[in-house]
């Protein structure tokens, strides 16, 4: 933490300022993290340093603030309970650390809402739809991430990783079919019909009719995600991958509920992109 040593006589009016605009964002940054932590306004309070070694172990994105905030509750102290009367200060912050200061406090108090990182167009399918329906997607829209629905309510997220998992669980050879029964098998949805004779025609596996809901099975990212509200913050789903590093994405919904059509869907690459902006 860097500081400045003022003449012993006085502090300049310019140090002062400077020293009031550190004390104030140090203000708002130890109410805001009370706030976070629900601690209570009155009574007992949890000391800064707790607030924000507390946080920085809940919220793994915040731990790059965690050396600096306390480095600044002790130049806060001694600001503080060190002053030479009412105006003069036996050090003041320098420039650059009112500004991180200052920074730091609008990220805690004007978080970035999680909706402006996500995805809008989400698309989503039934898990008795077609296979052939997501890889026409996959294909001609670049899509990857499915939140699969049945009866309304969102319960699994399918991935283009779990369809080939899926794909490559079988035995391609035993399920080729031969060109002159490509229609037969469409129509009866099978897959694992095994060919009949295996001739110089060009063999499919017959894929695309089989229902979504067999896919997921084999689908390891199928349970890895989350759903936030509209109003949720990229902190909030910051925390969430915090948790839980596997994460694929976070569903938003209206209100955060599985029975709500998605409106945005966010992944850790999106998030990535917001924190080397604050870097």
């Amino acid at each position: 933490m860097n500081a400045e040593v003022p003449d012993e006589f006085s502090t300049p009016s310019s140090d002062r300022t400077r020293t009031e605009r550190f004390e104030a964002a140090y203000n708002r940054i130890d109410r805001e993290l009370q706030r976070v932590l629900d601690e209570p306004r009155e009574g007992r309070r949890r000391g800064f340093a707790s607030c924000v070694r507390h946080i920085g172990s809940e919220r793994r994105h915040f731990n790059r603030h965690v050396d600096f905030l306390l480095e600044a509750g002790e130049l806060r102290n001694a600001i503080i309970h060190n002053r030479f009367g009412d105006v003069e200060y036996i050090a003041v912050p320098t420039e650059s650390t009112v500004a991180k200061l200052e920074a730091i406090d609008e990220e805690l108090r004007k978080p970035t809402p999680l909706r402006t990182l996500a995805a809008r167009e989400v698309v989503t399918v039934d898990a008795n739809d077609p296979i052939g329906k997501v890889l026409k997607l996959v294909h001609q829209r670049g899509f990857v991430r499915f939140p699969v629905r049945r009866d309304g309510r969102i319960i699994a997220l399918l991935t283009a990783s779990g369809i080939m998992r899926w794909i490559a669980s079988h035995d391609l050879e035993s399920c080729a079919l031969p060109l002159s029964e490509r229609a037969a098998a469409a129509k009866s949805g099978a897959l694992d019909k095994p060919a009949v004779n295996h001739d110089s025609e060009s063999v499919v596996c017959a894929i695309a009719s089989v229902s979504i809901g067999e896919a997921l099975a084999r689908d390891h990212r199928r349970d890895e995600y989350a759903i936030l509200a509209r109003d949720a913050t990229a902190d909030d789903a910051l925390s969430l991958w915090s948790k839980n590093p596997r994460l694929e994405a976070v569903i938003i919904t209206e209100h955060g509920k599985a029975d709500e059509l998605p409106i945005g869907i966010a992944t850790a690459t999106d998030l990535i992109k917001l924190l080397d902006h604050r870097a």
